[in-house]
């Protein structure tokens, strides 16, 4: 599409959940025309059950917070259009991008904040997504607190797996790990698993998540034997990676090897004049907090950035 027929702004915020809302909110606020393309909002934060580490609300559900988020944004001159996933960042005529939709819209936009977070590695079985945040979790820093006396499956392959499983330990809860195969961790993740007596069971792989309402457990497939048995757990955290959701970018920003934007302290890219904040960059620590204040930032220099020009 040509120029004229796009609508323009000046600062395009890529994704709707907490580090994408927060940025278009710190946008509309400096007075910049603001506009948010992306998925359902609120992203992974909806799918969460209670949550309890962001500051203000000391229990909340991830779909009341998610709600409180839209409130908020829509108190300012935001323009979000949900359910609009963008395809293609394109530089435009001079310092602009043209950003490309999958529904075939087009639209300008000065300066671009990439906040598309990450999607975790599903293991696509019965149960999974209906128990979502009711006792299925991605995310043991988020919810291992809950979970306190209780019986959970780590599902992982490697470090990742380990480390949830101690953090759940712990915590208080009784977790085992679970491995298609042998566990891939380094002798000091080893030996802390057996000082935590953390119980890793190899060669077996999850058909099914049990419960209605609740996780009440899991039932496994014996790779090598086919036998099946089901495990009484209340939770199921899985640990098998995730993917950073921002494929449209075409090598226009810098990744590392796990696909994550690599970004400076103020949430620049290698690209000037796109900004990127959240879990789908290469900062630590995946949280909804810390989403939503890199977002601020991003919006912060990204304004100080229009301005200067």
């Amino acid at each position: 599409m040509g120029s004229a027929e796009q609508t323009v702004y000046e600062i395009a915020v890529i994704g709707a959940g907490p580090a994408g809302l927060t940025a278009a909110m710190y946008s509309a606020r400096q007075g910049f025309s603001t506009v948010v393309l992306g998925g359902e909002v609120g992203g992974q934060t909806a799918w969460a059950g209670t949550i309890d580490n962001y500051l203000g609300w000391q229990a909340i559900s991830g779909q009341e917070l998610v709600q409180r988020f839209r409130e908020h944004v829509a108190a300012f001159d935001v323009t979000c259009r949900e359910g609009e996933l963008v395809s293609a960042i394109v530089p435009g005529e001079g310092d602009t991008f043209d950003l490309y939709t999958r529904a075939g819209a087009s639209l300008r936009a000065r300066a671009v904040i990439i906040a598309t977070g990450k999607a975790p590695n599903r293991l696509s079985v019965p149960g999974e997504t209906e128990l979502i945040g009711r006792g299925v979790s991605y995310c043991a820093t988020c919810d291992a607190a809950f979970f306190a006396g209780s019986d959970v499956a780590v599902v992982g392959p490697g470090e990742a797996a380990a480390e949830a499983a101690l953090q759940l330990s712990k915590l208080g809860a009784r977790p085992q790990v679970l491995s298609p195969a042998v566990l891939k961790v380094s002798d000091i993740i080893a030996e802390a698993l057996d000082s935590a007596a953390v119980p890793v069971r190899a060669g077996v792989k999850v058909v099914r998540i049990e419960g209605e309402g609740s996780v009440t457990g899991i039932t496994l497939r014996d790779t090598a034997t086919r036998a099946e048995e089901t495990l009484p757990v209340r939770g199921v955290f899985i640990e098998t990676g995730a993917i950073a959701a921002a494929e449209f970018t075409g090598g226009l920003v810098e990744t590392n090897e796990r696909g994550e934007i690599v970004v400076d302290r103020m949430g620049a890219t290698s690209t000037p004049g796109i900004y990127a904040a959240g879990d789908v960059t290469d900062g630590l620590g995946k949280q909804v907090i810390i989403a939503a204040g890199e977002g601020a930032r991003a919006a912060i220099a990204a304004g100080r950035d229009l301005k200067r020009r």
